[in-house]
């Protein structure tokens, strides 16, 4: 298939899809990964603006045919970039417009890498979001570079590392560079200011939030949960 016809398939698959309302799982608990790229666990709900996001569930003869023309090779294989697009839920969603599922749905939210890629008005909205269409006693994870270590490897000499790091883009599209960092206190800031409370500074793959030994994917990264009050 051409490339240009390939942009009109997705264009097509964009406009099909946002004209549906995302729906909630018949049984089982709600959990949702905000800015999920394609890490994912079993039984999530994985909410993505970016491609892989709005092209999954479709055919695997088109997923493929996705995988070759994007720049995932570097990240997984073709057949794992097909197993996760036909086998996980995923919704195609802007997450600077909020959550697009109703009040107090969800058990646990999951956001590995993804907060930095918003402004820091952005990520106070959605962090009322996520206190939003969480339960009372649901846990919101949240993993970010920490601010606080790539200062202690600036000055220590990795200078270029440490702004290569801050400023370079992560692939491309909307989500690529980071908008905003954040320490332990900032990051503390913003779920305090959204309504969270019991926010806790987390190990990894160490917390209350299910799946870690998979979702937890970035060893050294500044992790917090918090939760919604009222458990």
């Amino acid at each position: 298939m051409p490339r240009s016809a390939l942009d009109t398939l997705t264009r097509w698959v964009g406009r099909a899809r946002a004209l549906q309302r995302p729906s909630l799982p018949e049984h089982g608990a709600v959990r949702l990964n905000l800015g999920s790229s394609l890490l994912v666990a079993e039984g999530w709900i994985n909410i993505d603006g970016g491609l892989s996001s709005l092209i999954a569930g479709l055919p695997p003869p088109l997923l493929r045919l996705a995988y070759r023309r994007s720049g995932m090779r570097s990240h997984m294989d073709e057949e794992t970039f097909v197993d996760v697009l036909s086998r996980h839920r995923f919704v195609h969603h802007d997450l600077r417009y909020g959550i697009p599922f109703p009040d107090r749905c969800a058990q646990a939210i999951f956001s590995s890498h993804f907060f930095e890629h918003i402004t820091r008005p952005d990520a106070e909205r959605l962090a009322a979001e996520a206190l939003r269409v969480l339960e009372p006693g649901g846990v919101i994870r949240i993993s970010v570079p920490d601010l606080s270590w790539l200062f202690s490897e600036y000055e220590r000499g990795a200078k270029r590392a440490v702004v290569d790091g801050i400023f370079d883009a992560d692939g491309d599209g909307e989500y690529a560079h980071h908008r905003y960092m954040y320490d332990e206190e900032l990051l503390g800031e913003l779920l305090g200011g959204a309504g969270f409370t019991d926010i806790t500074r987390c190990r990894f793959r160490e917390g209350r939030v299910p799946d870690l030994e998979i979702l937890d994917n970035r060893e050294g990264s500044l992790v917090m949960e918090a939760a919604r009050p009222g458990g």
